[in-house]
């Protein structure tokens, strides 16, 4: 079964600001997530390409239904700012490209919404497989609700790493 996807995405490639905060966190309390709402899949990462400011990837979504969604991912870093270049794409191209991977790492992802000061938040939450790293990335609609975020409010203790390198793309695979 295949997950439904935004239709811009089922045509074409999806662009998106890519700037969320990132933090290192323990790990968060199971009734927590529950009470968030938060949806968790199984994330496979297979890099193709990595840059010094680019990388290609290949993503295998596997969510606890059966359901997998599929991606092939470009991102761009330019002047600080970080871009996502997103296709859907068939389990056929997925294996054809697969034998061309660099680097592969595979983490569960919970993604829900957290609302602090009438500002809606996207939250990922990572758990890396084999490892004790967890990483929770933090975004808004705009730049000002982004930094409006207080670590401090949340209910687990958070260390910021935004803009530490280590943190972002094919580079966590040194911190895993």
């Amino acid at each position: 079964m295949e997950r439904q996807l935004q239709p811009e995405l089922q045509k074409q490639k999806e662009v998106l600001d890519d700037n969320a905060r990132k933090f290192t966190v323990g790990t968060i309390d199971p009734a927590f997530l529950e009470a968030q709402g938060a949806s968790a899949y199984t994330l496979t990462t297979d890099w193709l390409e990595t840059g010094s400011d680019n990388e290609k990837k290949l993503a295998y979504k596997e969510f606890g239904d059966g359901e997998v969604q599929i991606l092939l991912i470009a991102k761009v870093t330019k002047d600080g700012s970080r871009t996502s270049e997103k296709q859907k794409i068939t389990k056929e191209e997925y294996e054809a490209l697969l034998g061309s991977s660099v680097l592969h790492l595979e983490k569960k992802r919970h993604e829900f919404d957290y609302v602090r000061d009438d500002v809606t938040f996207n939250v990922k939450y990572d758990e890396f497989a084999n490892s004790p790293l967890r990483v929770l990335e933090i975004d808004a609609a705009t730049e000002k609700e982004r930094s409006s975020f207080d670590p401090d409010d949340f209910p687990a203790t958070l260390s910021e790493v935004t803009g530490k390198a280590d943190y972002y793309g094919y580079r966590v695979a040194g911190v895993v």
